[in-house]
């Protein structure tokens, strides 16, 4: 105990300043694994793995391979050493294993039916996957990475977190789910396979070992960090981060743990205590940490090198290394990126003030004329000399009192401090003439009524007050009330052959923009209080605006014209595609050997011709009999929209087509039907217009086949409500990367995850939490751009919190 005091004192003294700025991702770097003392790799939203080598001289480091071959995020990683491979998993549902010299793959592991969520290797190199489905695989790399175990269900909600345990740990390996549990595999100490080993109070993000100190250290939405020891007993908890830990960290020498956290921050503990010896702010959300082996000569017991140099993976696309030792930190590096931070904080200081201003809704002298709907209702008014101030309504006087004035709101930028504690908010009281303001701390997420009864107790104020201090503190940080009345009307798409149009509609209008992550809201404000007043209901009962939808949205318009030259220029017989593009525009239905021609087609084209047949049976699967769409038919659409976007090549023209024909067979039940045998297929292949790189029209087309299998989610019988949870899945991604102008893929995507939240049961809707989507939602429902798109973020905020 005396040398870990000893030891703990010299290490509180090394603070790890920056080395490195590794640049390269295109997006969130998710994942770190450490390859050599020398060498690491990292993984990102961009689809990409990534290994970096310590540059000439030691100076830095510098990209030496690129790993390319995923199909959508990337976002697990890991090194096998006996393989001399990295391993990768992401939301194709794929593990890959690279080739770090030159990138290549070696071999392609399959099996999940959701995204790939954590990976490690096994001391004999075994890999295993765990997965947003709840089960957890084992690949072995000696029999060409077959899969040779499956647990299914191993957890009640997605695997997040894996760590392959030593044998002073018994071996086998950990898990780590949303279910907020630990449990053991493989090894021999447990009482059994999926025996719980430890639980957090919320989510286990990270799993990772100290080895020196024959410790599990765990990572959670809890906001802590723990050390467990090998009996599953909590030798430790790491306190301090304000938001979910996704990652935690030894050093070699097992004296620090590393965290990383969505608050932006990393944080330096030592292990033994749990005392917090340093924070490094970050520009956005740390997804990962890892320490790297101390460099050759310097495993001292206890100096700088023994610790090993840090690195931290963030949202801001950048990985970074920091290191103890004076002779590697990069002075220039560390300026330039302080000069970033200092900008982020003034952007979201900008931000935050205007929150707060537009959180404060102003009224004209005229709404005073207006009795107010209850008991202690609050109005902030713009009185005629320019002041604003609170007033509340009396039932008892049956008139408006006035409060007194608002003034400041959004002075501040950040947190504020107060009485040594951090606040969103802090307001101004101005409770007697002459005398200092009294101070009204608040943070989001507090209750109303337990902030204003811990000021009215601290100030000396009677609790006869506490309903219009709760008022006011409602009216300046805003109420959880949501539009209604409102119904969702579905909408008609204007088509240009290119090979597609416009839509166009009340569901497709409008524009906006999404600031990013949702910031705090900071401000200050006076009131001062008068005559107090009868108890007030601030609690609302909130309705969703935009749900229930249960209207398929269809793509509706075409022109017959240029999808006819371009099937006549691909073979098709002229007569046979012109009955049906005739019965598909009104005219009498196709005989027999035109039905028979196309289904031919369907069959046997290539994949770089099916666009224009694609778009033509978009339009037959409107009109359903009308236009020959038999269930031989409508299974033959199916496959052929299932292979033109799966084969290569890949055409953004099959894409989009593919899509619109998708969307609108779910207005015709036979066709209905037959896509949704294959729509978690058909999902899967038009994921790729979520990448931040799709056209828009691909991207909306999408939107609309979440939003229409949302449609039936509720219809728990249907195939297509079989899909939801890959449906949630391809919508979280879509709304990830969807831009910040393209309003209507955005709007279509909110509401098709608040409906399949709402109807898809606890396992959709721990999906959507596990996948960040209740962030999302809040961030867009504060300053989501258009009033659509806020109104149907809340939308989704509330599915979920139900």
């Amino acid at each position: 105990q005396i040398w870990t005091r000893v030891r703990d004192r010299r290490d509180a003294m090394s603070e790890y300043k920056l080395r490195a700025d590794c640049k390269g991702h295109e997006d969130d770097v998710r994942g770190v694994a450490v390859c050599a003392a020398d060498v690491f790799a990292t993984c990102s939203r961009d689809k990409t793995v990534r290994v970096w080598r310590e540059a000439i001289g030691g100076v830095g480091f510098a990209c030496s391979t690129v790993c390319v071959g995923h199909e959508s995020f990337v976002t697990a990683l890991a090194f096998a050493p006996n393989a001399s491979a990295v391993v990768s998993g992401g939301r194709d549902r794929t593990l890959v294993a690279w080739d770090p010299a030159s990138g290549e793959t070696r071999a392609t592991m399959r099996g999940h039916a959701l995204d790939v969520t954590a990976v490690c290797v096994l001391c004999d190199g075994r890999v295993v996957s765990g997965s947003m489905d709840k089960s957890i695989k084992i690949f072995d790399p000696s029999k060409s990475f077959e899969c040779v175990e499956t647990f299914v269900n191993a957890h009640d909600s997605s695997v997040l977190a894996l760590v392959a345990l030593p044998d002073a740990f018994g071996g086998g390996f950990l898990s780590g789910s949303a279910d907020a549990t630990i449990r053991a595999w493989k090894n021999a100490i447990a009482a059994g396979d999926g025996a719980v080993f430890g639980r957090h109070a919320d989510t286990v993000r990270g799993l990772s070992l100290n080895a020196t100190l024959n410790l599990v250290l765990s990572a959670s939405h809890d906001t802590t960090a723990r050390a467990w020891t090998p009996a599953g007993d909590v030798a430790a908890t790491y306190r301090g981060h304000s938001a979910l830990v996704y990652a935690v960290a030894s050093s070699a020498c097992g004296n620090r743990v590393v965290t990383g956290s969505e608050d932006d921050t990393a944080r330096l503990w030592l292990a033994s205590s749990g005392v917090c010896a340093q924070v490094i702010p970050h520009p956005g959300c740390v997804w990962s940490v890892a320490y790297l082996p101390p460099p050759p000569g310097g495993g001292g017991a206890g100096g700088e090198d023994s610790l090993g140099d840090l690195v931290t993976c963030c949202a801001d696309g950048s990985v970074r290394v920091w290191s103890a030792s004076p002779d590697r930190f990069d002075a220039e590096a560390a300026e330039s990126l302080d000069e970033f931070l200092e900008q982020r904080r003034e952007e979201r200081a900008a931000r935050s003030l205007a929150d707060a201003q537009s959180k404060l809704k102003l009224e004209p002298p005229s709404a005073l004329t207006a009795p107010g709907d209850r008991d202690g209702a609050t109005k902030v008014v713009k009185e005629e000399g320019g002041a604003i101030a609170a007033y509340s309504w009396s039932s008892a006087g049956a008139t408006w009192e006035r409060l007194g004035e608002v003034t400041g709101v959004g002075d501040g930028a950040g947190k504020k401090t107060h009485a040594g504690q951090e606040y969103d908010y802090v307001f101004d009281v101005d409770f007697k003439d002459g005398a200092p303001p009294l101070k009204l701390p608040f943070n989001d997420g507090d209750n109303p009524y337990a902030a204003a009864e811990q000021f009215l107790e601290t100030s000396g104020l009677p609790m006869e007050y506490r309903e219009q201090v709760v008022n006011f503190i409602v009216q300046n940080v805003g109420s959880a009330n949501v539009a209604q009345g409102a119904n969702v009307d579905p909408f008609t798409g204007a088509g240009a052959y290119a090979p597609g149009g416009t839509p166009t509609g009340a569901f497709g209008a409008g524009g906006g923009a999404y600031g990013g992550s949702h910031d705090p809201f900071t401000g200050s404000g006076a009131y001062v209080p008068s005559t107090p007043t009868a108890a007030a209901n601030p609690n609302p009962n909130p309705k969703p605006k935009y749900l229930p939808m249960r209207t398929p949205v269809a793509f509706e318009t075409a022109k017959y014209d240029g999808i006819l030259r371009k099937l006549s220029e691909f073979g098709a017989e002229e007569g046979a595609a012109g009955e049906v593009a005739a019965a598909c525009n009104g005219g009498d239905p196709p005989g027999a050997s035109s039905i028979a021609a196309l289904t031919t087609y369907l069959e046997s084209w290539p994949v770089d011709k099916l666009f224009p047949l694609l778009d033509l049976c978009r339009m037959a699967a409107l009109r359903g009999d009308a236009a020959g769409v038999s269930r031989e038919v409508a299974s033959a659409m199916a496959a052929a929209c299932a292979r033109s976007v799966a084969e290569a090549p890949r055409l953004p023209a099959n894409l989009l087509t593919a899509g619109r024909l998708f969307c609108n067979a779910f207005r015709h039940e036979v066709a209905r039907d037959a896509f949704a045998l294959r729509a978690s297929e058909i999902l899967d292949g038009l994921a790729a217009a979520a990448s931040p790189d799709a056209k828009t029209p691909a991207r909306l087309a999408l939107a609309t086949a979440v939003l229409n299998v949302s449609t039936r989610v509720h219809a728990s019988s249907d195939a297509a409500a079989e899909c939801a949870p890959r449906a949630v899945s391809v919508g979280a991604e879509l709304l990830l990367s969807c831009p910040a102008d393209d309003d209507d893929a955005r709007f279509r995507t909110l509401v098709a995850l608040a409906q399949i939240a709402s109807d898809g049961g606890a396992e959709c809707k721990t999906l959507a939490k596990d996948l960040g989507l209740g962030d999302v939602a809040e961030a867009l429902r504060v300053s989501g751009g258009s009033e659509r798109v806020r109104d149907a973020a809340g939308d989704l905020k509330l599915a979920m919190s139900r």
